[in-house]
């Protein structure tokens, strides 16, 4: 199991980071019923940071045009609720969940699934897979930037892009969706389908009604379906990403879909064939429609992977996955975006201590 084991000597220098650790372990319980900021990520949107909602959509293989077109960001401050600044391997997420609400009515059709990137490819491509249902999941990705912009700075009235400022012009978002390797670095997944780009979301939507069932998949989706996002189950790179927006105080995430549109972003004589979805400054964000997150998360010692303030064999178990990975980063205690032999010895020292200290 331990085929790459071969321990260096325990030092007191190796041992800082979990030494560090505070005392006392807290698990935080937070609901923020709307976002610090909410907007309409489509070029032509003059209005930024005011519309009452947003056409989620895509331009697949369209010249001058990002795959995916017509998105929403979405933003929590965090710091508030959940204290930032307190290393990032001490959030464990127990529960992440963030919700938005369906605006238009049954104009488009619930797909809970994954769907093969090829099938968003022009027919006459070779590599071209059909569709087996009939629409495609909406997604939630972290945010990347561009020009100097950062999480801290990019604001709901920034400027859309770069050169040319007016659109169309594609791979020029200053806030894109973003797939992350464990160093964080960004790529821009706008133009997932013509780069044929192996990417995956923090996670795919869930559909439920009034009374919390889940809708049927392939129905006609209704006014007021709540879109929830669980994520708290992904990957570890998306994982990472999550501990450092609670260490910034700051949640950044694109929700958007491959679902082409038709008529146009306003439906046009062909009509809308795709989700739209209520911002925070829409009259309804009042009746508890605007976008929202759950969260719970513990905030513990480093190698307390389950976040229930011990180091104990449920987390050897998850070290063990990770360290058999190596590139599993939530198990990297020393900071190096690997789980190795040297986040093997540190891991030793806090599970033979047990409580966190």
């Amino acid at each position: 199991m331990f085929s790459r084991l071969n321990l260096p000597l325990l030092t007191a220098a190796s041992l800082v980071s979990l030494a560090a650790a505070p005392a006392n372990s807290q698990v935080f319980n937070a609901q923020f019923e709307a976002p610090s900021l909410d907007r309409w990520m489509y070029p032509f949107n003059f209005s930024a940071g005011a519309e009452f909602r947003a056409s989620l959509f895509a331009a697949p293989n369209e010249p001058g045009f990002d795959d995916r077109d017509g998105e929403m960001l979405v933003g929590f401050d965090t710091a508030a609720t959940v204290p930032a600044g307190q290393g990032r391997l001490r959030y464990k997420i127990l529960n992440a969940t963030l919700t938005v609400f369906v605006e238009n009515d049954l104009a488009f059709r619930y797909d809970p699934t994954p769907d093969p990137l090829a099938s968003s490819y022009p027919t006459s491509d070779p590599d071209y897979i059909p569709d087996s249902d009939p629409s495609k999941p909406i997604e939630v990705w972290a945010v990347g930037y561009r020009n100097g912009f950062s999480s801290a700075t990019f604001a709901e009235d920034s400027t859309f892009g770069g050169t040319p400022l007016v659109q169309p012009a594609e791979a020029a978002r200053n806030a894109f969706p973003a797939t992350l390797d464990n160093a964080q670095v960004a790529t821009d997944v706008a133009r997932q389908v013509r780069q044929k780009l192996a990417a995956s979301p923090l996670a795919l939507a869930r559909l439920f009604d009034d009374s919390a069932t889940e809708l049927t998949p392939g129905t006609l989706v209704p006014q007021g379906t709540a879109v929830r996002f669980d994520l708290g189950t992904t990957s570890s790179a998306n994982y990472v990403y999550l501990q450092n927006a609670l260490e910034t105080g700051r949640l950044r995430l694109l929700v958007t879909t491959l679902e082409p549109t038709s008529g146009g972003p306003g439906g046009g004589t062909g009509g809308v064939t795709y989700p739209r979805i209520y911002t925070k400054e829409n009259p309804a964000a009042a009746l508890g429609y605007a976008p929202s997150l759950d969260l719970q998360i513990a905030v513990t010692c480093d190698a307390d992977f389950t976040g229930d303030n011990v180091v104990d064999d449920a987390d050897f178990v998850i070290f063990v996955n990770a360290y058999n990975e190596l590139l599993d980063a939530r198990c990297d205690l020393n900071g190096d975006t690997v789980t190795d032999d040297a986040d093997f010895v540190l891991f030793v020292a806090a599970y033979d201590t047990l409580l966190c200290d």
